[in-house]
């Protein structure tokens, strides 16, 4: 029997919980959380942050790597 091999993609992204759902649904959605998760140092959920504003979160946090990474594997096993 062929043993399972797990690949794991972690990164931490600080920020905070709001206390009640926030924002608009979009193509860029990830996840639910999406309306409830305020990034370290923004006041607004990431439903409620306009491109601009969630691409200049990433240059900021560097918030992506884990998602490239994913993709890079991804395209290697599909």
């Amino acid at each position: 029997m062929m043993e399972k091999k797990y690949t794991i993609f972690m990164e931490n992204i600080h920020g905070k919980l709001s206390n009640k759902i926030k924002g608009i649904d979009r193509e860029e959605k990830w996840s639910d959380l999406w309306y409830i998760f305020e990034p370290k140092g923004f006041d607004k959920t990431l439903a409620q942050m306009d491109a601009e504003e969630r691409e200049n979160r990433r240059k900021i946090d560097g918030s992506v790597q884990a998602m490239q990474e994913f993709a890079k594997w991804y395209e290697q096993i599909k």
